[in-house]
């Protein structure tokens, strides 16, 4: 095979830029999504000099990773791309932004049919939109009442078995007298 020129790809082709989400910010609208975000952020806070630590320490290794990964990449450069066809590297470049692409738009579409997914759901649950310490109430009073209707069509149900099974028994003496 004929040596062939090496060309690299550029790494800007295959990252795509973080997406910015239009759920996100629909999302936290609603009351309870807010109110959860800011009790676990709260919640968390006592953890980060943890995560701090680990982050310091994560930042020693990653030169060390990079230059082996540097090295590993420069070898399979050198040894790998003379033996590919000519042209090769540029068909690849061209598929890649072409998936970036539809990636892209997939997520744009995602995030489209998540918002109004979300917009449905507000409308046909409303109390979503209340505060936090009112539909936990409700939330509360609901599981209350529904739990009273178990319990009471529960307690039917062993009374009509006692009376069916003193029913058989009556019939049961009928027949044998």
């Amino acid at each position: 095979m004929a040596p062939v020129e090496i060309e690299v790809i550029l790494c800007d082709a295959i990252s795509a830029p973080v997406a910015y989400l239009k759920i996100v910010d629909k999302a936290f609208q609603l009351p309870l999504v807010n109110d959860t975000y800011n009790e676990v952020t709260r919640l968390a806070a006592p953890l980060s000099p943890f995560v701090e630590t680990v982050k310091e320490n994560v930042e020693k290794v990653t030169p060390m990773l990079e230059s082996g990964f540097t090295t590993i990449k420069t070898k399979a450069e050198e040894k790998l791309f003379p033996q590919l066809p000519e042209g090769t590297t540029a068909n690849i470049q061209t598929k890649l932004v072409t998936a970036k692409e539809r990636v892209v738009t997939a997520v744009d579409n995602l995030d489209s049919l998540a918002c109004e997914g979300l917009d449905q759901l507000t409308s046909k649950v409303p109390t979503l939109k209340a505060a936090t310490p009112e539909l936990l109430k409700l939330t509360k009073d609901t599981t209350v009442t529904y739990a009273e209707y178990a319990k009471e069509y529960v307690a039917s149900y062993s009374l009509a078995q006692i009376a069916l099974k003193l029913g058989d028994k009556g019939l049961q003496v009928a027949t044998d007298a």
